[in-house]
C-alpha cells in the first residue's frame, strides 16, 4: 500500500502543482475529495438534478464498478455528508450490513452515495463505519436569489437561468452515461470552478440596495414561504452573507476531517460536489495533507 502511495503522490498530487512536475513530495496525510451528485434526489441544492432508478440492475453494477476503481485507492477512513450527531445510527446499519443481516435497499433512502459507496467500500477493505462529518449551516441563497428578481439584477437571473438548463441537460446526459463516467464529469476541475464561479462572481454582486426585505408589515411571517427571522443578517450585501455562510460551513466541514485524520491515514471524503472548491483549497493550504485527483482512478487508464 505504501510503494501505491508514493506513486499516486509522485504522479498526480493536486498541491498547486502540475501534473508534469518532477517534485517528488511526502505528506503525512492523504485526502481524496470526491465529488458526488445525490443519488436519492433529496432536492436540497440551488438546481436540483433528476436521477433515475439507482436500484435498477444496470445501475447497481455501475455503482460497484465506481467502487471497485475507489478501492485502488486504498482508504483507511471513509469520511461522509452526514452530520455527527448521525454517527450511532451509522454504526448500528453498517455493522448489520458488514454482517449481511441487512442490504442497503432495507436502509430508508438507501440509494444515499454515503450508503452505495460508502459502506460497499468500507465492508470490502474491512474498515470500520464511514465517518459523519457533516455541519448544517445557514443557507441564504433563496433569499438571495429573491432579491435578485425583486430587482431584476439582470446578470445573476440570466446566469442562474443558464445554469439551470445546463443542469436539466446534465441531468439528461447522466441518463445515458455511466455512474463512473458521471462522478468523473463533475470531478474535473473546469467543471468545479464552473460550480463555484456562482459564489464567487455571482451571488456576490447580490444587495438589497431598496430594503424589499423590511418593508413589509411586522405580522408578515413568510415572504415565498420562507420564515421571516433572519433579521441578524445584513441583507444590503446579502450575497456576501450568504457565501461567507457557504464559507463558514465548509470550514466545519474542514476542521472535521482534520479531527478525524491521523498520521499516515489515507482518507476518502464523498460530499457534494458543490463543496469541493472550498474544501480543497482549506487542505491544500495545509501542508501536512496531499490531495489525490479522483480522476485519478475514476478515469479510463490508458
Amino acid at each position: 500500500m505504501k510503494n501505491l502511495s508514493f506513486l499516486v503522490l509522485t504522479l498526480f498530487i493536486l498541491s498547486g502543482c502540475s501534473s508534469e512536475s518532477k517534485e517528488i513530495k511526502t505528506f503525512e496525510k492523504e485526502v481524496m475529495l470526491l465529488g458526488v451528485y445525490h443519488f436519492n434526489n433529496p432536492g436540497l441544492d440551488t438546481h436540483n438534478m433528476e436521477v433515475d432508478d439507482y436500484y435498477s440492475e444496470k445501475r447497481q453494477a455501475e455503482i460497484k464498478q465506481v467502487v471497485s476503481r475507489l478501492k485502488e485507492f486504498q482508504p483507511t477512513k471513509i469520511l461522509v455528508e452526514f452530520q455527527p450527531q448521525k454517527q450511532p445510527i451509522l454504526d448500528s446499519l453498517f455493522d448489520l450490513y458488514s454482517k449481511d443481516q441487512i442490504s442497503l435497499n432495507e436502509i430508508p433512502r438507501g440509494r444515499n452515495e454515503a450508503y452505495q459507496l460508502g459502506f460497499r467500500l468500507a465492508k470490502q477493505l474491512n474498515l470500520s463505519t464511514p465517518i459523519a462529518i457533516d455541519y448544517p449551516g445557514v443557507w441564504l441563497g433563496d433569499y438571495v436569489d429573491y432579491i435578485a428578481d425583486t430587482l431584476d439584477y439582470e446578470l445573476y437571473n440570466t446566469n442562474q437561468a443558464k445554469r439551470a438548463k445546463y443542469i436539466a441537460q446534465r441531468a439528461t446526459n447522466f441518463q445515458s452515461q455511466s455512474i463512473l463516467e458521471n462522478l468523473s464529469q463533475i470531478n474535473t476541475w473546469e467543471e468545479i470552478m464552473a460550480n463555484h464561479d456562482y459564489y464567487n462572481n455571482l451571488a456576490i454582486g447580490v444587495r438589497d440596495e431598496e430594503g424589499i426585505m423590511f418593508k413589509y408589515q411586522e405580522q408578515t411571517t413568510e415572504i415565498d414561504g420562507l420564515p421571516y427571522f433572519m433579521r441578524s443578517f445584513d441583507f444590503n450585501n446579502i450575497g456576501v452573507e450568504m457565501i461567507a455562510e457557504w464559507y463558514k460551513r465548509n470550514l466545519f466541514i474542514y476542521r472535521n476531517i482534520l479531527d478525524q485524520t491521523e498520521k499516515e491515514d489515507r482518507v476518502l471524503v464523498i460530499y457534494g460536489s458543490g463543496h469541493v472548491r472550498y474544501l480543497h483549497q482549506m487542505l491544500s493550504d495545509n501542508p501536512d495533507y496531499g490531495l489525490i485527483d479522483p480522476n485519478f482512478y475514476l478515469k479510463p487508464k490508458k
